[in-house]
């Protein structure tokens, strides 16, 4: 392996009626900007997806629609909205097989869900519908740059070690959420209004679930959210000499 090598690190892209992929390219740009090479994830065929998780070195599971509440045992709300079942399942077994290698993982908006959702957790299928309590804005209509809700983060996490901030704003594009968490994992982040934001897990090196975008903020100069991607690949590197 040479010393310049950058570590290969897959990101998904949201999928279109099963037949298009869609990605903001701030997800690529905030992984080169500290030192990575972003690669789009394409849904292969289940056999080859060990294979797959072998060769890359950290894995992004980003956002995109609703999810098939099937996968955790729920019958589909009136309000449940667009579901791609394939692309639930294998982003399930890609979230998954990367665990059981133990290989750096971040999860974002969606793929927050996902990874509670593959460890056994549970979603709100509508927030609006479902979340009892008062219930903050969580699918605002301002610039994906906009702060439109805070998060306070758990005094003894991960997420509050790197990024160096307890409290502060962020942006947010979901109409569902995390219910039950995940025996496997813990809360990182709240809601003002108590909704998770974000989950971890000391049962692995490094595996993040995050309800926000922090590439939007990493790509603009915030050196928060910076860190975050920072330590991500840099935890992404330990193990590259093993994939060479």
């Amino acid at each position: 392996m040479k010393n310049n090598d950058k570590p290969v690190i897959g990101i998904t892209a949201r999928v279109e009626k099963d037949q298009m992929y869609s990605l903001d390219p701030v997800y690529g740009q905030a992984i080169l900007q500290s030192g990575g090479l972003p690669l789009i994830v394409p849904i292969v065929d289940q056999e080859d997806i060990p294979v797959l998780c072998e060769r890359l070195d950290g894995l992004i599971v980003t956002g995109g629609g609703d999810i098939n509440p099937l996968l955790y045992g729920e019958e589909p709300h009136v309000r449940l909205g667009a579901v791609y079942p394939g692309s639930d399942e294998y982003e399930k077994e890609l979230i998954l097989n990367f665990l059981k290698l133990d290989k750096p993982f971040i999860g974002m908006c969606r793929g927050l869900q996902m990874l509670n959702i593959s460890l056994g957790g549970t979603n709100y299928q509508d927030l609006e519908a479902q979340y009892e309590g008062d219930l903050n804005q969580h699918k605002q209509l301002a610039m994906r740059t906009h702060r439109t809700h805070s998060v306070e983060l758990e005094d003894d996490s991960k997420l509050l070690g790197i990024m160096g901030e307890k409290k502060f704003n962020v942006n947010s594009f979901h109409h569902q959420g995390v219910k039950d968490v995940s025996s496997q994992l813990k809360v990182a982040a709240r809601a003002a209004d108590g909704l998770v934001e974000a989950l971890e897990s000391d049962s692995y090196q490094f595996v993040m679930g995050i309800q926000w975008h922090p590439e939007e903020f990493a790509v603009q100069g915030d050196e928060a959210s910076k860190k975050l991607f920072d330590r991500f690949v840099k935890e992404c590197t330990k193990d590259m000499g093993q994939n060479q």
